[in-house]
C-alpha cells in the first residue's frame, strides 16, 4: 500500500508546482499533485521534478542531485563520502537504465545557488568531475523551468529491480518505506548548506590553446574512434539524453581514443549536422570549437 509513505515521498522530492517531467523527455504543463506523485509510486507513469522554484524572484530547492552518468558507483561512493566527512547523508539510487544519482535533501527552502554549491564543493574534495549537479542553474529568467530530475522508486512497492531504487552502502536496493523514513530524518539544515556551500572554489579559466589546424576527413578519423563512440556517432541521442550532451559524450569518447582535436573536430561536425544542433546558426563551427577545447582541456 503506497499511502503511508506518498506524502513523505512527495515532500522529500517536490519542486515547482505548475509543471513536471514526462518519462519521454519532454514538461508536462500540469499541476504536480499527490495524485502525480501517487501515479509513480504505483507504477502508472514515471516522472520527474523541477526543483528550482522562485520566491521573490530567487530560486530555492528543497533537493539537490548529483547525476553520474556512467557505470561508476565507486564514484558515487566518493560523493557520498565527501559528504559524509561533514556530517551530511546523501543517498545513491542506481538510475533507470546506467549510472548513478547521489541524493540530498534540505530541511526547508534554500536557495539553487546554496544547494548547488554545496554539491559542488563535495565533488571537490572528492576529485571527481561534476559534469551533472543539479539544479543545474543557480537562477533562470522569467519563464523558464529548467532542468528536471527523473524520480527513484517508480512502482514504488516492487523490489525485484534494484534499478530506479536508493542502495544501501552494501549495494542492496531499500525499500521505499526504509528510504522516506532515513531520508526524513537525514535532511540537512539550511545554515549547514550554506556553510558548506562557501567552501566551493570556483574552477581557475583554463586558457589552454588546441590546435585545431590539420585537414583530415571524417572517414579517416571515424578510424581512430573507439567502438562505444562509433556506436554514439552513429545512433545519435538516448531518447533521455539532449543533443549536446551526447556531443560532449562523443567528444569525450574521441579524447580516450587518443584522436587529435581536429579529428575530434570533425567528427563532432559530422554528428552535429544529423543531430542538427549547432550546424544552422551563425556561430555554429565555434560552438564545435569550444565544445573540442573543453573535452581536451
Amino acid at each position: 500500500m503506497i499511502e503511508p509513505y506518498m506524502y513523505g515521498f512527495s515532500t522529500l522530492f517536490r519542486g515547482r508546482g505548475d509543471v513536471y517531467g514526462h518519462e519521454e523527455g519532454r514538461c508536462v504543463k500540469e499541476p504536480l499533485n499527490h495524485e502525480i506523485f501517487r501515479q509513480h509510486l504505483e507504477g502508472v507513469q514515471a516522472i520527474g521534478v523541477y526543483p528550482m522554484v522562485p520566491v521573490n524572484g530567487v530560486h530555492h530547492v528543497v533537493w539537490g542531485c548529483s547525476d553520474i552518468d556512467i557505470e561508476d558507483l565507486a564514484g558515487a561512493r566518493k560523493i557520498q563520502s565527501a559528504l559524509r566527512a561533514v556530517q551530511v547523508e546523501s543517498f545513491i539510487e542506481r538510475s533507470r537504465s546506467k549510472g548513478y544519482h547521489v541524493w540530498v535533501f534540505a530541511e526547508e527552502l534554500v536557495t539553487a545557488s546554496a544547494m548547488r554549491r554545496m554539491l559542488l564543493a563535495a565533488h571537490q574534495v572528492a576529485e571527481y568531475p561534476a559534469t551533472e549537479v543539479n539544479p543545474k542553474q543557480e537562477t533562470l529568467a522569467s519563464g523558464q523551468y529548467g532542468n528536471y530530475v527523473r524520480l527513484p522508486y517508480f512502482n514504488g512497492l516492487d523490489m525485484s529491480d534494484s534499478h530506479r531504487r536508493i542502495l544501501d552502502d552494501d549495494g542492496n536496493a531499500i525499500s521505499l518505506a526504509n528510504f522516506v523514513e532515513l531520508a526524513l530524518a537525514n535532511r540537512i539544515p539550511t545554515k549547514v548548506i550554506e556553510h558548506l556551500a562557501g567552501l566551493w572554489r570556483e574552477p581557475a579559466r583554463n586558457h589552454t590553446v588546441i590546435d585545431m589546424g590539420e585537414t583530415v576527413g571524417v572517414k579517416e578519423a571515424l578510424a581512430h574512434l573507439s567502438p562505444l563512440g562509433k556506436v554514439i556517432w552513429r545512433d545519435g541521442p538516448l531518447p533521455s539524453k539532449d543533443r549536446s550532451t551526447t556531443l560532449a559524450k562523443l567528444g569525450h569518447e574521441c579524447v580516450r581514443s587518443s584522436m587529435t582535436p581536429s579529428e575530434t573536430k570533425v567528427v563532432l561536425q559530422d554528428a552535429d549536422r544529423r543531430w542538427g544542433k549547432y550546424h544552422l546558426r551563425p556561430n555554429g563551427e565555434l560552438e564545435i570549437d569550444k565544445l573540442v577545447v573543453r573535452v581536451f582541456s
